[in-house]
């Protein structure tokens, strides 16, 4: 049986943008409806009826095959084993389309139509009716929707950005109104189906929404797929200002070290052109351009060789790193002793201690935590590393708390960072294997990696599709993946893909 997934909800929720992303995602095929009343509509021109011959064209639907395949990723709309695909958006066609749609027996003729594609292959269909009449039998069926407030704001800005001069609570009530007709007309009324999953779209970006629906598509092939897995908000922002750089700014572009600890999006950027600098010393070979900071930060003195070098600089320093070296350069001026609790050799650990007016210490392990020792009368100003285990931040903490010295603990360990991990703990102690994905360059990654093998016994790391071939997924498993605050969706959704594959 085809996997399919029916996408229902009022006009404006973004089905079908959503569900042309789903089917990308998983390799699907997208069932555009309107494009398949159109085919009919150029069929029913191909005979020569007219708009209004109602009887001729009930007659003549026996003779009419819809189907839709793709190539080389474009949609083609086929009729009768033709290509009709350039011929579906003429005023003709639309016109046609526009009355014979509305003819009971056509819509029964098109439903049987889409019901032996999805018999044939696993689609992805959108629309008002989908997971109620149309597939019924869908695995996942999904209703989307949005307030009409932010329904309208979307259509409102469309039409802005086409030069009209819409009314925003014009719109609005036509929207509200429309809901009205669609929930209460007499066939296929817009209604949410008994086992379907809403998805309210009002808060969350197309990217979250696609990725909401795609975990719970993978929910229900037994596969666990973590909120919080991929890039962080960190990280998005660094890899997002590369890519504004290579299109707008200063050539040539540098970025001081790797901009993510992740080597394919790493080989991505070097592929455009972007040159990664090993560290600092190497800024002597910059001439001119632009040079990018990635989210790890570094030390105020290194942003100015950056300027001393005439380029331009373009700082992707997190906001939460960029908030301690704040805190570490206000306490270590305020005559305290800097402790930060993370790993030494990490770039934001290195970029931090360079904040700093007095020379800093840092612990990584329990035993330097216990065997940490500094003059009774210190005043100490503890800080962490913002991807470091939180539970073990805690405890090198308590440890050092016995000691007695006047000290102020500040946890900076971000929010995403707490949250990735106490998911990854939850998600971890529920399944039957584990699988987390990211490089092995990536502190953060190595971190959830532990915290998952503390809880899951069978946990991998994946840091490329390769290293799944070895492991098996029994159909009757369930399987649980998160991935790091580097990892890009794209490795999320090969693994995912993978292991729903090796499953069925």
């Amino acid at each position: 049986m085809n996997q399919n997934i029916a996408i229902d909800g009022p006009a404006g929720a973004g089905k079908s943008t959503i569900a042309k992303l789903v089917a990308a995602a998983l390799g699907s095929i997208y069932v555009d409806t309107g494009a398949m009343y159109r085919a009919l509509a150029v069929y029913f021109l191909k005979c020569g009826l007219k708009p209004d011959d109602t009887a001729g064209i009930i007659a003549s639907l026996p003779g009419a095959v819809v189907s839709i395949r793709y190539e080389d990723g474009a949609q083609k709309v086929i009729l009768n084993g033709e290509d009709v695909t350039p011929v579906l958006r003429t005023e003709e066609t639309g016109n046609m389309a526009s009355i014979t749609s509305a003819i009971p027996e056509v819509r029964a003729h098109l439903l049987a139509l889409q019901q032996s594609l999805a018999r044939e292959q696993a689609v992805v269909m959108d629309g008002r009716d989908i997971g109620t009449i149309v597939l019924p039998d869908a695995q996942t069926k999904i209703f989307l929707t949005a307030s009409s407030a932010v329904r309208a704001k979307r259509r409102y800005d469309e039409l802005v950005a086409k030069g009209e001069t819409p009314d925003l609570a014009v719109i609005e009530k036509d929207i509200i109104e429309r809901d009205q007709r669609d929930m209460n007309r007499e066939t296929a009324p817009l209604r949410q189906a008994e086992d379907a999953v809403l998805v309210d779209s009002s808060d969350l970006s197309i990217d979250e929404v696609t990725n909401e629906i795609l975990r719970i598509f993978y929910k229900n092939n037994g596969i666990l797929i973590a909120k919080s897995a991929g890039f962080c908000f960190g990280v998005r922002r660094a890899v997002n200002m590369v890519r504004d750089c290579i299109d707008s700014a200063k050539r040539p572009v540098y970025t001081l070290g790797p901009i993510i600890h992740n080597e394919l999006v790493v080989q991505e950027f070097e592929n455009a052109g972007v040159i990664t600098l090993r560290d600092e010393s190497e800024l002597s070979e910059v001439k001119g351009g632009t040079v990018v900071v990635r989210s790890h930060g570094v030390a105020e003195n290194v942003k100015n060789e950056i300027l001393a070098t005439g380029a331009d600089l373009a700082d992707a320093t997190c906001p939460f790193v960029a908030k301690i070296h704040e805190i570490v350069a206000r306490e270590s001026g305020d005559g305290k002793q800097i402790v930060i609790i993370g790993d030494p050799s990490h770039p934001e650990v290195l970029g931090t201690i360079g904040w700093s007016s007095s020379p800093c210490i840092v612990i990584s392990t329990k035993e330097e935590a216990e065997a940490f020792s500094t003059p009774a009368d210190s005043r100490l100003c503890i800080v962490g590393q913002t991807t470091f285990h939180l539970e073990k931040f805690k405890e090198y903490v308590e440890i050092i708390n016995k000691k007695g010295y006047d000290n102020v603990v500040l946890n900076t360990i971000c929010h995403a960072t707490q949250s990735r991990q106490e998911e990854a703990k939850a998600l971890a102690a529920q399944v039957d294997i584990m699988l987390v994905a990211g490089s092995r360059t990536s502190s953060n990654t190595r971190k959830l990696f532990e915290i998952c093998k503390e809880r899951c016994k069978d946990t991998y790391y994946i840091q490329s599709p390769a290293d799944l071939n070895p492991i098996h997924f029994p159909s009757d498993r369930c399987v649980g993946i998160t991935a790091g605050a580097s990892a890009p969706n794209t490795l999320i959704q090969e693994v995912s893909q993978y292991v729903r594959r090796t499953k069925l």
